[in-house]
């Protein structure tokens, strides 16, 4: 007769208050002094946890977590609201863009000031928001191809994947000039539209 084998269970089950505690401490600290000056030492202390505590979730330290954090922060970066038409779901990413931005400004500006001289740092962002978010943007154009808004072979500058998030990030972060809805809706119709070859309705 076979005896059940009770299942081995290592420690207490993660908490996932702590965890949130020590991404908010890494983003408030990068926000404030910088990627490259922040330390896993600082993140401990004010998130109340230990340093083994961190390396046991994040082995590679700062650069896993902020990559941890940048990605929980944008955990709704696939939603992709469709709004029937290619100029609604244009204006509904422009409005996704500018909440996330409000949350992020002082993140982004921590984060900015490190791009030149953190060639680690400059290496993660691209791979985890700019690749992100041109694939989403690929998504939301290939939705208006098989509406029959845009020619299955049209040819789209690479440059149209940057133009959104590019404005509002000017905006936000350098000069503070509003992101509300006549801003979107002039970024959306004199802007991002002009550059796509638009179908015509009848054709």
């Amino acid at each position: 007769m076979s005896v059940p084998v009770e299942p081995n269970v290592r420690g207490r089950p993660r908490d996932p208050k702590r965890r949130e505690a020590i991404l908010r401490a890494a983003v408030e600290l990068v926000s404030e002094v910088g990627y490259d000056r922040m330390t896993v030492e600082a993140i401990a202390n004010r998130a109340g946890v230990s340093k083994p505590t961190i390396y046991r979730r994040w082995p590679a330290g700062k650069k896993e977590m902020v990559l941890d954090a940048l990605r929980t922060k944008h955990a709704d970066a696939d939603a992709l609201p469709d709004q029937g038409s290619l100029r609604g779901d244009l204006l509904a990413l422009g409005h996704m863009m500018v909440e996330h931005i409000h949350e992020d400004a002082h993140l982004a500006g921590g984060l900015i000031s490190q791009l030149r001289d953190s060639e680690e740092l400059s290496a993660l962002l691209r791979e985890e928001v700019v690749v992100h978010e041109r694939c989403r943007i690929d998504r939301l154009l290939a939705r208006a191809v098989a509406r029959g808004e845009l020619p299955p072979d049209a040819r789209i500058t690479p440059l149209f994947h940057d133009l959104a998030g590019s404005l509002v990030f000017s905006r936000a972060v350098i000069t503070g000039e509003p992101l509300d809805r006549a801003f979107l809706a002039e970024l959306v119709d004199h802007v991002l539209l002009p550059v796509l070859p638009i179908l015509p309705k009848d054709h």
